[in-house]
């Protein structure tokens, strides 16, 4: 199967450090194509915030090069089991125990 969409949904707004109101949107599931040229949704979410208009509009999924940085780092932060960055100490340094 291919996937051709997205699902998203617009689940309520807010607003940005500059004040501008801005939606908040929910990925619910994908669209996909088979072999045949049938098309179904498979759905992962149902959004159920009082403020869902009960539309899911599809959108062309975005290639891993155009995700967000913020994402990127979120998975190599997963990656790593979440674990903290070590830091370097010089070698002079005591040991605090």
């Amino acid at each position: 199967m291919k996937k051709l969409f997205d699902a998203v949904a617009t689940i309520g707004k807010y607003k940005d450090r500059d004040g501008n109101e801005k939606k908040r949107y929910l990925t619910v599931g994908a669209v996909f194509e088979d072999a045949n040229g049938r098309q179904a949704l498979k759905l992962d979410a149902l959004p159920t915030t009082p403020e869902w208009s009960g539309w899911i509009a599809f959108y062309e999924p975005k290639q891993q090069d155009q995700r967000a940085p913020r994402q990127d780092a979120h998975n190599q932060a997963k990656a790593n089991g979440y674990a903290p960055e070590a830091k370097m100490e010089d070698d002079n340094d005591e040991i605090p125990f």
